[in-house]
């Protein structure tokens, strides 16, 4: 796992600021930069302006929801190979099916193992994926 030597910025982009917020000190702990966005449009922003190492993106968002968001980063040059890990309070087979159309590199749903998603993370940012 990371230990805070790297410095890869990460997009955290969900609704819940609560979750955002924890995921946030959740990461800095683990010696990653961080930088959250509340909805789609923001996420998508954010994304286009600091192109970050990995973007965890929420699947139900206001102003663009996750696949919407990630289907505009994969049609714009700036955006299109950042990795998307997403996470979901839904799982049903239909989103994990999306997310791999899509492209996604990881799946998660709300509440998550801590440990398997930090190594998600750290596995991602290395090239490789988590399976979707």
């Amino acid at each position: 796992m990371e230990d805070g030597t790297s410095q890869n910025l990460i997009l955290v982009a969900d609704d819940d600021k609560d979750l955002v917020l924890a995921l946030s000190i959740r990461l800095k702990a683990a010696g990653y930069k961080v930088i959250g966005a509340h909805d789609g449009e923001e996420a998508f922003k954010f994304a286009a302006e600091n192109k970050p190492d990995l973007i965890i993106l929420d699947v139900r968002m206001p102003s663009g929801g996750g696949f919407s968001s990630i289907d505009r980063m994969k049609h714009s040059l700036t955006t299109r190979n950042i990795p998307v890990i997403f996470l979901t309070a839904f799982d049903d087979e239909e989103m994990r099916d999306e997310a791999r159309k899509l492209g996604a590199a990881g799946f998660f749903r709300k509440p998550f193992n801590d440990m398997e998603f930090m190594e998600a993370i750290d596995r991602v940012l290395k090239g490789g994926t988590t399976g979707v």
